[in-house]
């Protein structure tokens, strides 16, 4: 920022605060009149103590006695305001000294004529809604729990919507979907800040509401933008009219792992290892006998302990709001600090916010809107078979050290001791494997991800110029750099060497601005009431990137980690875009005497990444609603607040299922060496071949989806008891797939994208929440969300050669000796486990007899001890033929239910929050509990296989030789039971405003302070016994996720 523009920004903060004063000033020239009188709790018929009285617009104010007395002095034309926390507000304007005046204020049972945010500038109250929508307006209390996302402030708030955190990476997002997954490459969810797609949330604590657009009718606003998942719609904390004011809000923590797996101790791998050789009836090695390697029977180290650690959390967020009736500011600096409980893993952000308006005249105002995030992480990934970091503190023999004694580099999986070497002979490296140390894959790397990202958006609004018309013109630009290194030393100690290092750096630069020019029309003639949208869109992308790899440094120190010094490079540039897209929108509502709704809207997309003719889409949607309650022939009480009927219809796309520039023939480069084949050079090796690397199918469009919503609301007794019911059906088509069948592999084109098949989710969801006031010192809630959902593939799009449907398959679902697992079916979900069945474990030598097919053993290899297989097809064999649908990782329920009290100044909440019929293949039991591949340490729980004195055990026996295939086959035996009920969160809080307001300046000016404690992922109860269930599906000792406990602190002056 130069000169210039700072000092402008000063100009206009000085002339704002001088409006300010200027606007307080003439009121207090004003003589003054006393006014006196009682307030009264409507609810309770009785006196209302603590009752906050204030002159509008100054600091000015006094409270109500234990009687509900007050005396304030005010001018004459002042508006006095009443207030307290759960009731509406009242506003007195003072005409006169009164000495007897009477004040009742009623509960604020606000949530039927809240208003909720639909997208492009357009507001519904919530009673009015025709379509599905849920709302979080309680961002607040949700900020003062230990979350860092958004989508982690979403877990368990609304039915329908399944947040699954997917670990506890530190720099990893949950998952979120809303209403099943439709889409193999994933149903990309929309979100919309401050009416922008796409724009960055710069702190959970800016957060005004989130509005999740869940049906397509209310999302098909957005058409192909949607993205086929739903839309979120996120609005932040606004520039305000009124006195300065600086808010700060604290967060503090500390996390923790919870469950994590015990490795053995060195006696008892000893013990192990001889017993696995046993059983297989083979010869201990050397290795393995104490008496010639003795280094292997102490325990120096738990692994465990080394790379998991109690991580410290924390965010801050400082606001200041200056305003006035002319021009309002907001500034907010945010910053965050989160460890991971991984060591070496973190996630560092600082951002800053600013929001301004500044109304020209009554026709003309003008905002504008500035964010800068600025973001550093570090993480490893930790479902690598090989050198996942947790999975190889399990390798790491207890025996080994996490430093070399001798020079303190990082120690290996045995000694390199030579006294040692030379009084045994060796050091037995090959006894444990090619396991490597875990702490120098956390820490040795040096590696980190920068991001900046900034963005500016300015909007003119134009209205009052006719009633009912506004006309609203934003400009948004956008502007992401990267910048990520990765240095990778020489791995030389005993395991898993690698004797060479590198140097991998990678930059981007990403620009893009959207354009959106809007006109809205509100009218209300007598019963009827009319509103109109028209608006258009464009937006533009592109990305240019570098990559450079650097190898064979000679020197590793951290001031040489740079090109000029590496023995070898390469690099690449490559760019994509320019994407561009085009929009067309339109709404039109109508409702007459508040009982019927009904509201239509169209979207026209042109996508420029797809080729003509079939590059744009019409995305049209219907709602209608019935407010039954209104109606005369309908009691009229005030325990019957709202009886309402909803159907929607409706139609959105995903584009994000397309790549940028799919219409031009993508470019791609690979290597050739002729070996003196064919050619005419031996040994020559090419590096810079281009080539087209996949057909353009010129009838290719975006996935599409369709849904319909059918929902009934009803609110009861005073707005105490509110409930939903909804039954939505989804059908998700035009699914892009690889055209891999009957695709020839010889004419070095990667398989054309097709739109074959489709999917169907359909579900059922309640929400209900009922809350009281007891007495005007305590008030209780509790709500709750239940939600079913059903999905299956209903056309697979693709026929094998006898007219059968065929299958998805899913070849990337293996780990390590176990085959593929997963694959899709028509009448089946999507990513389902095909898997064989076993049938328990053979407990004798009877049993693995009568397992036979025509007097042939099914399985002629198995002994007591060993997995029962179920030949499915009753072949006589187990084969690939005996894989059967086994379930998917999709919850069949999901439920939440929160408890709140309120007792004066202090607070209580607590949230449970699970998922039935989920399921995870737990695939790290293959090197945890198997004996046979490698000579790596085990789990604990290895020590309960399966044996004569152990006949009850779920775990094959222990053995170096799995002739079976126990653990090579994929079977179910793998999967597991993820369904879990969470103690998702518990928090204490404390409103100390009394406190902090005894000094006098800090109650001239009514300033508060909010204290929190809080636990996060507190207790959970499930029947997986892998680290946590959370795991998306598929564990190989997924980053678990923590406990957190924190201490939070919101203060406003």
């Amino acid at each position: 920022m130069n000169l210039k523009t700072s000092l402008k920004g000063w100009a206009v903060l000085l002339m704002t605060l001088t409006i300010s004063l200027g606007s307080i000033l003439p009121a207090r020239a004003q003589s003054d009149v006393k006014v006196s009188g009682t307030v009264y709790d409507d609810a309770l018929q009785q006196a209302f103590p603590g009752v906050t009285v204030i002159v509008a617009g100054t600091t000015n104010g006094t409270y109500t006695n234990g009687e509900g007395h007050f005396t304030i002095s005010a001018p004459v034309g002042a508006t006095l305001h009443f207030s307290f926390i759960g009731y509406k507000t009242y506003e007195y304007k003072v005409e006169k000294s009164v000495s007897d005046l009477k004040i009742t204020l009623r509960e604020d049972a606000q949530a039927l004529d809240e208003l909720v945010v639909l997208g492009y500038g357009v507001n519904a109250r919530k009673q009015d809604l025709s379509a599905s929508v849920g709302v979080i307006d309680n961002t607040d209390a949700l900020s003062a729990r230990p979350v860092s996302s958004p989508e982690g402030m979403l877990q368990g708030q609304l039915a329908g919507v399944t947040v699954q955190s997917v670990g506890g990476d530190p720099t990893g997002l949950p998952n979120i979907v809303i209403r099943g997954q439709g889409s193999q490459n994933g149903d990309n969810v929309l979100w919309v800040v401050d009416g922008i797609p796409g724009a960055p949330i710069t702190s959970v604590s800016d957060i005004e509401s989130i509005v999740v657009l869940k049906d397509a009718a209310s999302a098909a606003i957005y058409g192909a933008q949607s993205g086929a998942g739903g839309v979120v719609l996120v609005t932040t904390k606004k520039a305000k009219e009124g006195k300065p004011t600086l808010t700060y809000d604290g967060t503090y923590g500390i996390r923790q792992a919870a469950n994590l797996p015990r490795p053995l101790n060195a006696e008892e791998q000893l013990r192990m290892r001889q017993l696995s050789y046993a059983n297989a009836g083979q010869t201990v090695p050397d290795s393995w006998n104490p008496d010639k390697n003795p280094w292997i029977k102490t325990t120096r180290t738990d692994w465990m302990n080394e790379v998991f650690r109690p991580a410290f959390y924390h965010r801050h967020n400082v606001a200041l709001n200056v305003g006035t009736e002319k021009s309002a500011n907001r500034l907010s600096f945010a910053y965050e600090d989160n460890k991971g409980i991984l060591l070496n893993t973190y996630s560092r952000n600082f951002s800053l916010r600013y929001n301004g308006r500044y109304d020209i005249n009554r026709y003309v105002s003008i905002s504008e809107d500035l964010i800068w995030k600025n973001s550093t992480g570090r993480s490893k990934s930790t479902n690598d078979g090989y050198t996942g970091p947790v999975l190889s503190a399990m390798y790491m023999p207890s025996s080994a050290t996490v430093y070399n004694p001798l020079d303190g580099t990082f120690g290996g999986v045995t000694t390199e001791d030579p006294e040692y070497i030379a009084k045994y002979g060796s050091n037995f490296a090959d006894a444990h494997g090619d396991a490597v140390n875990p702490v120098r894959l956390l820490t040795a790397n040096n590696y980190f991800d920068k991001n900046s990202d900034v963005w500016t958006t300015t909007t003119l609004t134009l209205s009052n110029f006719i009633e009912g018309l506004k006309f609203s013109s934003r400009f948004t630009y956008n502007v992401f750099n990267h910048y990520g290194k990765d240095f990778s030393p020489i791995r030389d100690e005993p395991g898993k060497p690698k004797l060479s290092n590198s140097l991998d750096e990678s930059s981007s630069r990403t620009e893009a601005w959207k354009t959106e020019n809007t006109v809205t029309y509100d009218r209300t003639f007598g019963d009827h009431s009319l509103s109109a949208l028209l608006s258009t869109t464009a937006d533009h992308w592109q990305e240019i990137s570098h990559k450079g790899i650097g190898k064979n440094f000679a020197d590793e120190s951290a001031n040489l980690q740079f090109f000029s010094f590496a023995g070898e490079t390469s690099a690449e540039d490559k760019f994509f875009g320019p994407d561009a897209n085009l929009s067309f929108v339109s709404r039109l509502g109508y409702s007459y005497a508040d009982r019927y709704f009904a509201t239509v809207s169209w979207r026209r997309d042109y996508a420029g990444r797809l080729p003509k003719g079939h590059n744009f889409g019409d995305f049209p949607a219907v709602t209608a609603a019935w407010k039954i309650s209104n109606e005369s022939f309908m009691p009229t009480t005030e325990n019957f607040n709202l009886l309402k009927l909803r159907a929607s219809w409706g139609r959105i796309g995903n584009l994000g299922s397309i790549s940028t520039n799919y219409k031009s023939a993508t470019l791609d480069s690979t290597y050739w060496d002729e070996q003196a084949v064919y050619g005419v050079e031996e040994n020559k090796l090419y590096n810079n071949i281009v080539y087209y690397s996949r057909p353009v199918n010129p009838e290719l469009t975006w996935e599409t989806s369709e849904q319909m919503d059918f929902g009934v609301d009803l609110t009861l007794f005073k707005e105490r008891l509110s409930m939903s019911l909804d039954y939505f059906n989804k059908r998700t088509f035009n699914l892009i797939q690889e055209s891999t069948m009957n695709w020839p592999n010889t004419i070095g084109l990667d398989p054309m994208l097709v739109n074959i098949g489709e999917v169907n989710n359909q579900g059922v969801e309640l929400t209900a929440a009922w809350s009281d006031r007891l007495s005007k010192d305590f008030s209780y809630s509790i709500s709750g969300n239940v939600s079913y959902l059903s999905n299956k593939v209903t056309d697979i799009g693709v026929k094998n050669q006898d007219g059968t449907p065929g299958v998805w398959l899913n070849s990337n679902s293996y780990f390590r000796g176990i085959p593929y697992t997963m694959q899709t079916g028509e009448g089946q979900p999507l990513g389902s486990y095909y898997l064989i069945r076993t049938d328990g474990i053979f407990k004798s030598e009877a049993e693995v007899k009568a397992h036979a097919k025509d007097g042939q053993l099914i399985q002629p290899n198995a002994v007591p001890g060993d997995l029962k297989f179920v030949d499915a097809n009753e072949d006589g064999e187990i084969t690939d033929a005996d894989r059967q649908y086994m379930g998917n990782a999709m919850p069949d329920w999901t439920y939440a239910t929160t408890f709140a009290i309120n007792y004066r100044k202090l607070g209580f909440s607590l949230m449970l929050q699970g998922v039935q019929g989920a399921q995870a293949l737990h695939v790290a039991k293959y090197m945890t509990l198997n004996d046979q591949e490698g000579s790596f340490n085990r789990d604990s729980r290895i020590l309960d296989a399966w044996s004569e004195q152990n006949t009850d055990s779920s775990i094959p026996r222990l053995t170096k030789a799995d002739n079976n295939g126990n653990f090579k086959t994929p079977s179910d035996w793998y999967l597991e039971d993820a369904s879990y009920l969470r103690l998702k969160n518990v928090t204490l809080s404390y409103d100390m405003s009394d406190l902090i307001r005894n000094w006098s300046h800090l109650d001239d000016r009514k300033s508060t302070m909010q204290v929190y404690l809080s636990g996060e992922n507190l207790l959970t109860f499930t029947k997986y016994t892998g680290m946590d269930p959370e795991t998306g599906g598929w564990d190989a000792m997924t980053y678990p996720v923590s406990r957190i406990f924190s201490l939070g602190v919101k203060l406003t002056y």
